[in-house]
């Protein structure tokens, strides 16, 4: 075994009593130190060698690359080398080599140990450096969320995105330069946390005491047609929105454009199954698109963004997603799904007209779609007529599915 196999050490939460005696003589040991230049003050004492992490860690991975097996390197990694830490991308990076792995205790130990808090509903996200987290969806959805923040996400600008939450009661428990002497615990009200101001160094944790208190607390598609806000817009049943859901075959993590949101109502089961995803709604009437953002705000889902315009010249070039959901075309079906098919991509069109039912089935035999499914949906419903029932039919849509692989 080489010697001078570097180390990555957690270096714990801040105060250096968090730092067992195993990391302590790895770092003591080493020649040279590299970390923070917060973590590098900590042990300026030992008169090493350091390298500052600055911005760019493509130096610090040359570096260690072309001197591990020479000098002794220690690098020094805030709280934990398990959780959002630095360990991740060297080891990535630097395969080969044979990185030693110190633990080291989190700011999110240390809070929740302090707070006596269990760890065992807890689910952790860090908005460090990452706007792809839906934090509003996270947390309508666990009991307890820990938030690692920073750059630009500070708890009082999470805190203001959480009042979106309003048929849920939050508490915020902010922990700030934990372990240091200024140390400081804050709790309240996301509408408390909101008007605060705390220093860089702080982690939250949020409380979300009723997770089935929402809108639609449950798994199924197919939302009752009533739990929307309606107007004169044109709206999905129910029966067939779980059809359409069924047949886009959505993963948490999925990415979904929508041609011809309407109400919304398929766009908020989509935001709703999609939730660590995002969906993209395009639609181009001016009260349709009101009308979805008001039930976008009654879920209160922050993984949907609505387009206004007409597709296909009005879908952002640039855009990036795995699932085309076309309820509405405008008369530009084969347009429509030309401009989608140079990507992979699962495609799902609801038509009523036979007309739009072969433009569709055309454009995606011409674009190479395999797979291709056509399930036509007739659907009945109740109605009483006195002391009894009768069956009222919803006008039949054809579902048409199919893969670009």
């Amino acid at each position: 075994m080489n010697n001078n196999e570097p180390y990555i050490v957690g270096i714990g939460p801040g105060d250096k009593g968090f730092l067992y005696p195993l990391a302590t003589a790895a770092i003591e040991k080493a020649d040279v130190l590299i970390g923070g230049k917060r973590n590098l003050e900590e042990f300026a004492h030992l008169r090493k060698k350091t390298i500052s992490i600055d911005r760019s860690l493509q130096p610090i991975v040359e570096y260690i690359e072309n001197n591990w097996q020479q000098e002794k390197i220690a690098v020094l990694a805030s709280g934990d080398t398990g959780l959002f830490s630095i360990n991740t991308y060297l080891r990535k990076k630097l395969p080969s080599v044979p990185f030693q792995v110190l633990p080291g205790i989190s700011s999110l130990q240390y809070l929740m140990a302090k707070e006596n808090l269990s760890w065992n509903e807890l689910k952790i996200v860090s908005l460090h450096g990452n706007d792809k987290v839906n934090i509003i969806n996270t947390v309508a959805t666990n009991p307890v969320t820990a938030i690692f923040t920073g750059n630009g996400n500070a708890p009082a600008s999470i805190a203001g995105k959480l009042k979106a939450l309003n048929y849920v009661d939050l508490d915020i428990t902010v922990g700030e330069n934990l372990s240091y002497p200024e140390e400081r615990i804050i709790k309240g009200t996301p509408q408390e946390i909101a008007d605060l101001e705390f220093g860089p160094l702080n982690i939250m944790i949020v409380n979300n005491n009723d997770c089935d208190k929402k809108p639609w607390p449950y798994l199924t598609a197919g939302l009752p047609d009533n739990i929307f806000i309606r107007d004169e817009v044109p709206m999905t049943k129910s029966e067939v929105r779980a059809l359409i859901m069924s047949k886009l075959r959505l993963k948490a993590n999925s990415r979904v454009l929508e041609i011809g949101a309407g109400t919304g109502s398929c766009t908020i089961e989509m935001g709703l199954l999609a939730n660590e995803g995002k969906v993209f709604a395009l639609e181009r009437n001016s009260q349709a698109i009101e009308l979805c953002q008001k039930n976008i705000s009654k879920f209160a889902l922050d993984n949907i963004t609505l387009i206004e315009g007409t597709a296909p010249q009005d879908i952002p070039e640039d855009l990036e997603y795995d699932r085309v959901f076309i309820g509405g075309s405008g008369g530009n079906m084969h347009d429509i799904i030309r401009k989608i098919s140079d990507k992979k991509l699962r495609l799902v069109v609801s038509a009523i007209t036979v007309e739009s039912v072969s433009e569709a089935i055309g454009a995606m035999e011409e674009m190479g779609f395999d797979n291709i499914e056509i399930v036509q949906a007739a659907i009945s419903r109740s109605r009483k007529a006195g002391g009894k029932h009768l069956m009222l039919a919803i006008n039949p849509i054809t579902i048409i599915s199919g893969d670009l692989l």
